[in-house]
């Protein structure tokens, strides 16, 4: 982020996306005071103006309505897809001169080249770029590595988490797949708007830690279903291999009122751990800290 100024003035910041998640993570950032928030972004218009009410700002359509050098910081928080995050992360850092925190989970393990034009936009503006949040970016990458690091010769990682998505905000629910048919669930997976886009990032994001050079990734995106036959939610399975036959194996299991919620660590090398999180870190307000 932005140093404060001499003056003792906080970091000036705009919302890009004032959906449930970004006005939670903005008003923390105030509330911690981090920031001063000076403005916010959303398509939408019903939630530009209902977040223009409640943080008390003026409100655009677009990043490209925001002035050069009117913020400092940018949080997005719009898309879990790389390609609209990419462009909106270009404009404001080389056009409007904000540093950018975001919770793209596309973008927490950028391919090669995407990587080198983020990396090329922030050297010739002398800006950065933190992709952070709960999932990637916590629960099944960054505390499985922390743990790790406590073994040798590690050869297996297995996390599994399960979430009641009754206590989640209700966009979380719907990627999901609650309340569905099979049929039409089984649609939604192939066109990529069910299943949770960060899975793989987390594997690669474990991987690259562990010094690992990933040979293959295989997984599947299965419904939980209720004995009606609606959906309830989603089972998604994910494994990374390496030539030495080491595997990480990440399993996400987010249904409606899913019991004995969850996060659960083994980490299998010259020394076994295992860790667990009884009724599963809240990943909402995790990823407003």
């Amino acid at each position: 982020m932005a140093e404060r100024t001499g003056s003792g003035t906080e970091n000036r910041m705009i919302l890009i996306g004032a959906g449930p998640m970004g006005l939670a993570a903005a008003k923390a950032a105030r509330d911690d005071g981090v920031v001063t928030i000076v403005g916010a972004v959303d398509l939408d218009p019903t939630s530009r103006d209902a977040a223009g009410r409640d943080l008390g700002v003026d409100t655009y359509g677009s990043v490209d309505d925001i002035a050069p050098g009117s913020a400092d910081v940018a949080l997005l928080a719009f898309s879990s897809r790389l390609a609209p995050v990419e462009s909106a992360v270009m404009r404001l850092v080389g056009d409007v001169g904000c540093h950018v925190v975001t919770t793209c989970e596309e973008m927490a393990f950028p391919d090669p080249e995407t990587r080198r034009r983020l990396e090329a936009a922030c050297r010739r503006a002398a800006r950065s770029v933190m992709v952070t949040g709960a999932n990637p970016g916590f629960a099944m990458d960054r505390i499985p590595l922390a743990l790790a690091g406590g073994c040798r010769n590690v050869r297996e990682i297995r996390v599994t988490r399960r979430v009641d998505t009754s206590t989640r905000r209700r966009p979380l629910v719907a990627k999901t797949g609650y309340g569905l048919s099979v049929s039409e669930f089984q649609t939604a997976v192939q066109a990529g708007a069910i299943g949770h886009v960060g899975l793989e990032a987390s594997a690669e994001l474990l991987a690259e830690g562990l010094g690992w050079r990933t040979a293959e990734v295989s997984g599947f995106t299965h419904p939980v279903i209720d004995d009606h036959g609606s959906v309830l939610g989603q089972h998604q399975l994910l494994t990374l291999s390496d030539a030495a036959g080491r595997y990480i194996e990440l399993d996400l299991t987010m249904a409606w009122n899913l019991e004995d919620p969850i996060d659960r660590i083994e980490i299998v090398g010259d020394v076994g751990l295992v860790a667990e999180i009884r009724g599963g870190y809240p990943g909402d307000q995790g990823t407003t800290a």
